[in-house]
C-alpha cells in the first residue's frame, strides 16, 4: 500500500541515497561519517521515536557541529490531537480496532510457530514438505496482518481525509519547508513503532525518496517494506517475533533487525532458521553498534561483525568489511 507506492516513487525521481547506520551508541559513528561524506548541513532530524524526548538533542547537535532543525513531528501529532479532537478521535479508533487485530494475529502467529519448530527440530530439513508447508502457513498469516491492516489504514484515510485538515497541511507544509533547505535528512531510532505512525500520520513516506538519508536503529527499521518486532528476552519469557506494519518501503527485499545480537538467542540456531524462513526469501541482517551500511544493496563499510546477514541454518554470515568505516 503506501508503503509500496513510495518505494515505487524512489524510481522515478532522483537516486536514492540511503545509509543505514547500527545503534549509535556505545561509539558514535554519524558525527565521522557525515563528516567524511562531506555533509556540512544544514541537516533535518527526525526523532519521533524518542516520543516526550523528541527536541531534546542537544548532544547530537553537539556532536555533529552542524545546524540541526528537529522537524517536531511528535509534538505536531500532539498539537493535532489538541486542536483537531474529532481527527485525533478517529485516528485513535482506527488504532484501537488494529490492535484488536493484533490479538488474533498474536494466537495464530504463535500456533504457527510451534508447530514449525516442532517440524524442524526433529529432522533440521529444509526441504521437507511439511516443514515447507508450515513456514508457507506463517507467512501467509503475517500477509493477512498486513491486508487487514492496510484496510484500516485505508478505510481511516478514505472516511476521515486527514490529509485535507487544514493542520494536518500546515504541519506538512512545515516540514516540506525545512525538508528543502536542508542536505540531509537524519532519522533517529527510539520506539519504533510511534516513529512509524507519527512518519505516516503525516505522509513523510512521500517525500523522502527525494532526500539523502542517515537512518540508524529504530529508524533504520522504519525504512524498510516491513517491520519485526522481536526480543527473546522479555520479562515473561521468550517473546513471539511479529510484523509491526508496513513501512516506509525504501529499502527493499531486506528485514532490518536493531540490537539482534541483543534482543535474540543467537545459540538457539532452531529457531533462527525458522525465523530466517518466514522471512524470507528477503534477507535479514542484524545491524549493532558500528555497522554502516551504503545503498539498495546494503554494501557494508562499517566495522566487521557489526553487520550481519542471517543464513537458513540460523548461523549468521559477517558482513562487516572490517575497516571500521574509516572512522
Amino acid at each position: 500500500m503506501r508503503g509500496q507506492r513510495s518505494a515505487e516513487s524512489a524510481t522515478e525521481g532522483e537516486e536514492l541515497s540511503i545509509t543505514i547506520i547500527g545503534p549509535e551508541r556505545p561509539d558514535p559513528v554519524l558525527p565521522q561519517l557525515l563528516k567524511r561524506d562531506g555533509i556540512r548541513g544544514p541537516v533535518a532530524l527526525i526523532s519521533a521515536g524518542w516520543r516526550q524526548d523528541e527536541a531534546r538533542d542537544e548532544p547530537l547537535r553537539a556532536a555533529l557541529g552542524l545546524t540541526v532543525h528537529n522537524l517536531g513531528i511528535y509534538k505536531a501529532f500532539q498539537e493535532v490531537e489538541r486542536h483537531a479532537p474529532d481527527l485525533a478521535r478517529a485516528y485513535t479508533k482506527k488504532q484501537a480496532e488494529l490492535q484488536k487485530l493484533r490479538l488474533g494475529y498474536h494466537d495464530a502467529i504463535v500456533a504457527g510457530l510451534s508447530g514449525c519448530m516442532k517440524l524442524y527440530s526433529n529432522k533440521r530439513d529444509l526441504e521437507c514438505p511439511w516443514f515447507k508447508q508450515a513456514v508457507a502457513h506463517l507467512r501467509d498469516v503475517d500477509a493477512l496482518w498486513l491486508k487487514e491492516a492496510d484496510r484500516l489504514h485505508q478505510g481511516f484515510e478514505e472516511e476521515v481525509h486527514p490529509f485535507r485538515h487544514r493542520l494536518v497541511r500546515a504541519e506538512i507544509s512545515r516540514m516540506a519547508d525545512i525538508l528543502r533547505g536542508c542536505e540531509a535528512v537524519l532519522i533517529a531510532g527510539g520506539h519504533v513503532g510511534v516513529l512509524r505512525n507519527r512518519m505516516f500520520f503525516f505522509g513523510l513516506e512521500r517525500v523522502l525518496h527525494r532526500q539523502k538519508i542517515y537512518a540508524w536503529s529504530g529508524g533504520a527499521m522504519v525504512l524498510c517494506e516491513r517491520i519485526l518486532l522481536y526480543h527473546d528476552f522479555t520479562p515473561y519469557g521468550v517473546g513471539t517475533a511479529e510484523v509491526l506494519d508496513r513501512g516506509m518501503g525504501l529499502v527493499p527485499d531486506v528485514w532490518l533487525l536493531a540490537h539482534a545480537r541483543q534482543r535474540l538467542n543467537m545459540a538457539n540456531h532452531d529457531a533462527l532458521a525458522v525465523m530466517t524462513a518466514r522471512l524470507g526469501p528477503q534477507r535479514v541482517i542484524g545491524v549493532e553498534n558500528g555497522a554502516i551500511l551504503v545503498g539498495s544493496n546494503c554494501e557494508s563499510r562499517g566495522r566487521a561483525e557489526s553487520a550481519f546477514e542471517f543464513q537458513k541454518d540460523g548461523t549468521v554470515r559477517d558482513l562487516g568489511s572490517g575497516d571500521a568505516a574509516r572512522t
